[in-house]
C-alpha cells in the first residue's frame, strides 16, 4: 500500500513539473525573400514537330527523338550535303546525304540506304520530302545517336520508277 502511495506521489510531482515548465514560443525568424530568376518559357524554344500539312520538320524531329524513334516517318528538309567518294579511295563510306531545316542549320539528319540513282539526281539546296524508318543505326553500318533516316521513298524528285 505504501508503494502505491509513493507511485501516486511521484506521478503527481512529475505532472506539476510539466505544468510549470511551459514551453516558451520560439522567437520568430526574420522574413526571408528569395530572389529567383524569371520563369523560362520552354514552349516557344522547342521547334514545332510538323508543318501544317503534317510532314515532320528536321529540327522538330530531332528535338523529339525519343518519341519517333523506330517509327516510319515523312520528313521535309533542304539537302545540305552529299557524300562524295574521292577518286582512287580504297576505303570509302556508303552513299548518304544530310538534310536540315534551313540550308545553314547545324541540326542535320543523315539519310542512309538511298539508291545511288536517286542520290545522284538530288541537288544541294533543294527541298525534299523523304520517307523512311527513324533509327539510331542502319544496316549499312551508320550510327547516329541523334537519329538517322533509313530511306524508303522520296517526293520532289522525278525518278525512273515514277516515269514508267
Amino acid at each position: 500500500m505504501k508503494l502505491n502511495g509513493l507511485i501516486a506521489l511521484a506521478l503527481l510531482c512529475a505532472s506539476c513539473n510539466l505544468l510549470d515548465s511551459k514551453e516558451k514560443p520560439a522567437p520568430k525568424a526574420p522574413a526571408v525573400t528569395v530572389d529567383l530568376p524569371p520563369l523560362i518559357k520552354l514552349e516557344g524554344s522547342i521547334p514545332p514537330a510538323t508543318y501544317p500539312d503534317k510532314v515532320m520538320r528536321v529540327d522538330g524531329l530531332l528535338a523529339r527523338k525519343d518519341q519517333y524513334l523506330d517509327h516510319k516517318i515523312k520528313v521535309r528538309g533542304y539537302l545540305v550535303e552529299k557524300y562524295q567518294r574521292k577518286e582512287g579511295e580504297k576505303r570509302f563510306e556508303r552513299p548518304h546525304v544530310w538534310i536540315a531545316e534551313k540550308p545553314d542549320s547545324d541540326k542535320r539528319l543523315m539519310i542512309t540506304q538511298m539508291p545511288e540513282e536517286i542520290e545522284k539526281q538530288m541537288e544541294v539546296g533543294s527541298v525534299y520530302d523523304l520517307t523512311g524508318d527513324f533509327k539510331t543505326q542502319s544496316a549499312d553500318g551508320f550510327v547516329q545517336s541523334t537519329g538517322l533516316l533509313v530511306f524508303e521513298g522520296i517526293e520532289g524528285l522525278e525518278t525512273e520508277a515514277k516515269k514508267r
